[in-house]
């Protein structure tokens, strides 16, 4: 009995001592890590959300609504254009698929001066076990997406990004839910003006 309860006693030590660290890389064709820099005016936005995801990714679906979601929140207020509501947020499709001139040319029409597509890529939890002495564990939520904005005006692609989020550490165990935290966060962080 006092075995179980030593060995009870030292899995919650563990649980209550297990920190969480938050590693963001951002990799942009000029350098910037926000889409608000330099002085710059978007104007009237509209942000095109699209998704990659790997052949055996679960509940794209779901995952699709939570990121509209986040991406709707992180946008509601932009330092440097607006994205009105609800016209300027479309649903997910494959943005990339359709031809870059015919893109620029419908929102052109419908009056908007910059397009932001937003490509999701992963947005999971990941939980990693060793089998050894110690047994550890330990989990992550991710959110992978890469964001382009275009200028509809010149057809020039003013920001070409990936952001990659992870939040996690040892003895985490972390829901598949935390992970639209992670992809909010470094849309927010995008989104401000530096």
């Amino acid at each position: 009995m006092k075995r179980i309860t030593f060995t009870v006693s030292i899995v919650i030590v563990f649980l209550l001592s297990a920190c969480a660290v938050t590693n963001v890389n951002t990799y942009s064709i000029d350098g910037k890590e926000t889409i608000c820099h330099d002085n710059i005016n978007l104007g009237s936005i509209v942000i095109l959300p699209e998704s990659a995801w790997r052949h055996d990714q679960k509940e794209p679906l779901k995952r699709e609504q939570m990121a509209l979601n986040e991406i709707k929140k992180a946008f509601k207020e932009v330092s440097c254009g607006k994205v009105s509501m609800p016209n300027g947020f479309k649903q997910f499709s494959n943005w990339s698929g359709i031809s870059e001139a015919k893109t620029l040319e419908k929102f052109s029409n419908e009056g908007f001066d910059t397009i932001i597509i937003i490509r999701i890529e992963e947005l999971t939890p990941r939980l990693n076990v060793t089998f050894s002495i110690p047994f550890l564990w330990s989990g992550s939520n991710e959110a992978d997406f890469r964001v382009k904005v275009i200028s509809i005006k010149t057809g020039k692609v003013l920001n070409d990004m990936r952001i990659k989020r992870v939040t996690g550490g040892l003895f985490n165990i972390r829901p598949a839910e935390w992970s639209k935290d992670e992809l909010y966060s470094a849309l927010q962080k995008i989104v401000k003006q530096n």
